[in-house]
């Protein structure tokens, strides 16, 4: 398979009360187009810094991230929120969407962003609705939505302009055992169908080995590296 994205050596430090913390110490990591991948480890090894390092919504204080070819970190900050916006899914644990505007309203965001004609964004949007099972609740606001069905609008959102990768963090971490099945269910099919390359941090193992691979973190590096079932 072709690679999609390339980490090379990515440290990141904070400085915080006149001290240096060290949170990434030189990740390595190589994600082929198509990939479906899982990152775990305890809290504080530096999960979601790594995440938001690969999807360029922070830079690292050393090292590399080539996708597509080009390492992202040479481009401006508008550059890359470009780049965000075109190419890079995420949905997070909390899904962040705008309390008062509906589910369509909600997954049509980032077109709007890039200025894509509206009527064409419903369209777009309302077949992702019906795709992630939202076709009766496309209208409804985010407060009269399930936790289940607001992650399904944050799912529907993330492909709203057909990115090439989805970074997912702890997608299923607020939802109860049998809603999360039903959702994760969804980011597989997704890969499957659409070929959307995925990085998945997860504390759940047992969802973690229906990846094509998992990656474990201790205290800021990748300590092992299994496939999945």
């Amino acid at each position: 398979m072709d690679e999609l994205l390339i980490a090379k050596d990515i440290h990141k430090s904070f400085h915080t009360n006149g001290q240096e913390l060290h949170i990434l110490k030189g990740i390595n990591i190589a994600i082929s187009k198509g990939e479906m991948i899982a990152v775990m480890g305890a809290s504080g090894v530096g999960k979601s810094t790594l995440l938001n390092i690969l999807g360029a919504l922070d830079r690292p204080t050393a090292g590399e991230v080539i996708f597509e070819g080009s390492n992202i970190f040479e481009n401006s900050d508008d550059e890359l929120a470009c780049l965000r916006n075109r190419k890079i899914g995420f949905v997070f644990q909390f899904h962040h969407l705008l309390p008062e505007f509906t589910a369509l309203e909600n997954t049509i965001i980032p077109a709007m962003i890039l200025k894509t004609d509206r009527r064409k964004a419903m369209n777009t949007a309302e077949g992702l609705l019906t795709k992630v099972g939202l076709k009766d609740r496309m209208r409804h606001r985010p407060g009269e939505l399930s936790g289940g069905e607001q992650q399904r609008v944050a799912i529907a959102r993330a492909l709203m302009t057909g990115p090439d990768i989805i970074l997912a963090d702890e997608p299923t971490g607020n939802l109860d055992t049998h809603t999360g099945d039903e959702v994760f269910a969804l980011l597989k099919n997704i890969n499957h169908e659409y070929r959307t390359t995925f990085v998945v941090v997860t504390h759940n193992e047992r969802l973690a080995m229906h990846t094509d691979r998992i990656l474990k973190m201790i205290d800021g590096q990748i300590a092992e590296e299994r496939k999945g079932l």
